[in-house]
């Protein structure tokens, strides 16, 4: 079909969820545009991947000609109710208060960097070919074959394919991973009409855009000014694991925390202000978690924690916390539990193991990882100081809520924060995971998912201090 088809195959989905998006925020605020085409990209290409799945479980014949006539149509469609209100929004809001002339050039140079960045990285994904392990042995192996067959063929177990004799069925390790990131890694080459490893890796480079851009504008909703959003994109999008992972696109952990990390943005939006649109996007991007990757079911959990130390009373979550402690104490002494879930398989809590559905199987005993865990989160350079802020942003963050009365949005960041260094905690030092952490293979993209996340959350404690510094220096 040519680039040309390739080229509306990228940008009419995401086109068309960005529009329907800026539907739900009429009014001028800073910041609506660069968020909604950041989360418009990550749930156009998700929808793309959930109607292409729909497709083939149908039996049909995998395609794009119609998406796009679909997209294109939803694209017209929303511009004609933009053009009903006889504003597209389209001029910038400006900040309140006249920027200084250096902050105008330290934003333009941050942005410039930022482009010249982004540019370096769009040369990487034209000219790399398909190269990370995972995509090799999970994402790409199954985008190239569905591609090339234009059906969804079925990938079984290993069992199941040495015994199927019709050699209609695939197999690789990783065969009951969501489907969702292989159907987006194929679809740029549906549109193109042949399997092309460049094709398939442009969407990488998307969503690391989208990400940057959701970033932006959910910072500049939350009420940092141009510069101090710019600074904190800065910080994000020079991390270098991050930056390899769009390199070196095929893995789905940039994927992962770019859902995670717009989920948890309009999250904290949606406890500070009340606003059930960003209840929305929060809903939308928890789905697209578990959507992407079998660990993604497991982060979206930390939510619910967070929820309930935000809405709930301290006596409340006193007496939540009492029973789940003893229901603990109950099971421990009683040897765990085991059942059997119809449909969704076997589900074992005991003292030396745990197995979930459609996540794994974890033996549990601890394992003193900590040099690996404290060389690679603190000395190597996957991370910049990124975790060296964390941890003055946690120490911040408890200092501020034992002085003052805390807000709703405070007490859920600092427990999602929490949570998830809990999360990594149990994982590397009480599963057998910990391999991971002592051979160096997912130890940091483990804390990737969580990272955009983390530090819009260390954004928002940033704030949250200057405006504490400057009340006090007004009352002086």
């Amino acid at each position: 079909m040519g680039w040309w088809w390739l080229g509306l195959a990228l940008i009419l989905p995401w086109m068309a969820m960005t529009l329907w998006l800026r539907l739900l925020w009429p009014e001028p605020t800073p910041g609506r545009w660069p968020m909604v085409l950041g989360y418009g990209y990550l749930l156009g290409m998700t929808a793309i991947a959930g109607i292409l799945w729909l497709q083939g479980a149908l039996g049909w014949p995998l395609g794009s000609r119609i998406l796009l006539l679909v997209s294109g149509l939803l694209v017209v469609s929303a511009l004609l109710l933009l053009g009903q209100r006889k504003n597209l929004g389209l001029v910038m809001v400006r900040e309140s208060g006249q920027p200084t002339l250096w902050r105008r050039l330290a934003f333009s140079l941050i942005l410039l960097w930022v482009i010249a960045r982004f540019v370096d990285l769009a040369l990487e994904v034209w000219w790399q070919p398909l190269f990370p392990w995972d995509a090799w042995t999970t994402w790409g192996a199954r985008a190239k074959v569905w591609s090339e067959l234009q059906t969804l063929t079925p990938f079984v177990s290993p069992e199941a394919w040495l015994a199927d004799r019709t050699g209609t069925l695939h197999t690789i390790d990783a065969w009951n991973y969501p489907a969702t990131l292989s159907l987006i890694a194929a679809w740029p080459s549906l549109a193109l009409g042949t399997w092309n490893e460049t094709a398939a890796n442009i969407p990488w480079l998307g969503v690391a855009l989208a990400l940057g851009l959701g970033f932006y504008g959910q910072a500049r909703i939350w009420g940092a000014s141009s510069l101090t959003a710019m600074v904190f994109v800065w910080m994000l999008l020079s991390i270098p694991l991050l930056n390899t992972q769009v390199a070196l696109a095929g893995y789905a952990d940039l994927w992962l925390a770019t859902a995670l990390g717009l989920a948890m943005m309009a999250f904290l939006q949606w406890l500070r202000s009340g606003d059930p649109r960003q209840a929305f996007l929060t809903i939308l991007s928890i789905l697209v978690c578990i959507a992407m990757k079998r660990e993604g079911l497991v982060w979206v959990l930390l939510f619910i924690p967070s929820l309930m130390a935000a809405k709930l009373s301290k006596f409340v979550l006193s007496i939540l916390a009492g029973l789940l402690m003893t229901l603990g104490i109950i099971l421990w002494v009683k040897g765990g539990i085991a059942f059997e879930l119809p449909g969704l398989g076997a589900i074992r809590l005991l003292p030396n193991v745990i197995q979930l559905p459609f996540i794994d199987e974890f033996k549990l005993g601890y394992h003193a990882t900590w040099e690996p865990v404290l060389r690679h989160y603190f000395l190597y350079s996957n991370w910049h100081l990124f975790t060296y802020l964390l941890v003055f942003s946690l120490g911040a963050a408890v200092v501020a809520i034992l002085l003052n009365s805390p807000r709703g949005w405070q007490k859920g960041g600092l427990v999602w924060a929490l949570g998830s260094l809990a999360a990594i905690y149990f994982l590397f030092f009480w599963t057998d995971a910990y391999l991971w952490a002592m051979k160096g293979t997912s130890i940091n993209r483990i804390l990737l998912h969580f990272v955009p996340a983390l530090l819009f959350w260390m954004m928002t404690v940033w704030l949250e201090f200057v405006r504490f510094i400057e009340s006090r220096a007004r009352v002086a």
